[in-house]
């Protein structure tokens, strides 16, 4: 017990709470299987190119898409960059033979049909309206930070479930150009807020990314326990654990 009231008097100065989306805020149907809604998502996709005079089939579109997505990654995974999803599907219709830039109507039509087709796989956390609400309540700043390449999806998410109007900031990282575990992307919500790192929280499912990220940039962390994730490094090890979104009311505002 005194362990923990230690830990919870490291959060005293604590001003602001900010929060990852999907899986933490808003989950998707796992159920599913996130393949399969990422596959469904792109069907739509091809669906929107086919009606708008690209004349490939499926696969062909798939396989140059992965392709793409692959070497992206690659990218991705040193830099942290995060390109806007219009100039996957630019590079992937090049390979195809076709000339769009990111910018076209084609490109940012195939954007929305991919999240026209997401945004029915995702429902809000059944507590996280009540929870933003809460903090805002007794004063804490709150924010999103999120890796995502269609940030109108987020923005469109947020507001179709009401919680856009609980938060101070939202960062998407294709409009920032910076991924999380990059700590650009948390200072970019901070200084929106205008809080410093040592007063603030960070709240996610994944260590290697939400918690990582944080620390990186002198935050403190809380992991939400919503799937089976080994913790193997320091660097990914949160100062809480929690097994819901309430449980960081019981920890705030103790």
């Amino acid at each position: 017990m005194g362990a923990w009231r230690e830990l919870v008097s490291n959060l005293a100065g604590v001003k602001a709470v900010l929060f990852d989306l999907f899986d933490t805020l808003l989950l998707i149907e796992h159920d599913e299987g996130s393949v399969k809604v990422n596959e469904e998502c792109l069907r739509n996709v091809w669906k929107f190119l086919s009606e708008n005079g690209v004349n490939v089939s499926y696969g062909d579109f798939i396989q140059a898409y992965s392709e793409v997505r692959d070497q992206l990654y690659e990218r991705i995974h040193r830099s942290f960059e995060e390109p806007h999803f219009a100039f996957r599907v630019s590079q992937s219709l090049a390979k195809l033979g076709y000339t769009y830039a990111p910018t076209s109507h084609i490109a940012i039509g195939a954007a929305n049909a991919y999240s026209e087709e997401f945004i029915r796989h995702v429902r809000p956390d059944k507590d996280a309206a009540f929870v933003l609400q809460s903090l805002v309540k007794h004063g804490y700043k709150t924010g999103v930070i999120s890796n995502f390449a269609i940030p109108e999806c987020v923005h469109e998410l947020l507001t179709i479930y009401g919680l856009k109007d609980f938060l101070g900031v939202v960062i998407i990282s294709a409009e920032v150009n910076r991924r999380k575990p990059s700590p650009e992307i948390f200072f970019a919500a901070l200084n929106a807020l205008g809080v410093e790192a040592s007063n603030s929280v960070f709240v996610g499912d994944t260590p290697d990314i939400d918690v990582r990220g944080a620390k990186k940039a002198g935050m403190k962390t809380i992991l939400v326990q919503r799937k089976n994730v080994s913790v193997i490094s320091t660097e990914d090890t949160p100062d809480f654990k929690v097994n819901n979104l309430r449980e960081i009311l019981e920890i705030l505002l103790e």
